[in-house]
């Protein structure tokens, strides 16, 4: 499934496989988010699939928003998909719920 990248009401939901051919467009989209605006919010909810490459992206994207004082709210940890692999790579302290 094709990935895509949706501002819903100002929550961008990452929606499809967000496996190693996708990640590039990802950080890209995140990078410039976190370059203009104070805070951000991912929704995790909708992805299908995850791999180690796309763990690595957010991770990349969580210390980004952290070494500029950004707020990064990262949604989905009901999605069983992204719990697990958050779960197996330890990065549980991404997800960010409380806005």
């Amino acid at each position: 499934m094709k990935l895509q990248i949706i501002n819903t009401a100002g929550t961008f939901e990452v929606i499809g496989n967000f496996t190693l051919e996708n990640t590039e467009q990802v950080e890209k989209h995140f990078n410039y988010l976190l370059d203009h605006y104070e805070e951000v919010v991912m929704s995790l909810k909708k992805v299908k699939q995850i791999d180690q490459k796309a763990v690595k992206v957010l991770k990349n994207i969580y210390a980004k928003a952290n070494r500029r004082s950004k707020i990064l709210f990262v949604l989905g940890k009901d999605n069983t998909i992204i719990a697990q692999a958050f779960r197996k790579n330890k990065v549980n302290h991404i997800f960010r719920e409380d806005y």
